[in-house]
């Protein structure tokens, strides 16, 4: 299952929204928290923190160049 979270952009670990990223966004109207974020993707809040982190770090970067 953690593989096909890596390789597969749609699939996350969410029975209700048949493993579909498009559907539980489809549904849901409020930003999800970092505790749901590391459910759905097998992860710990601190490594969604870390990633986003990251992310935005990288965004700014290309940002400024």
């Amino acid at each position: 299952m953690e593989r096909k979270i890596k390789e597969d952009e749609d699939y996350i670990h969410s029975p209700k929204y048949q493993n579909s990223l498009n559907k539980l966004l489809a549904k849901t109207e409020n930003p999800l928290e970092n505790a749901a974020i590391a459910r759905i993707l097998l992860l710990s809040e601190e490594e969604v923190d870390r990633l986003y982190k990251e992310s935005v770090q990288k965004l700014r970067e290309e940002m400024t160049e």
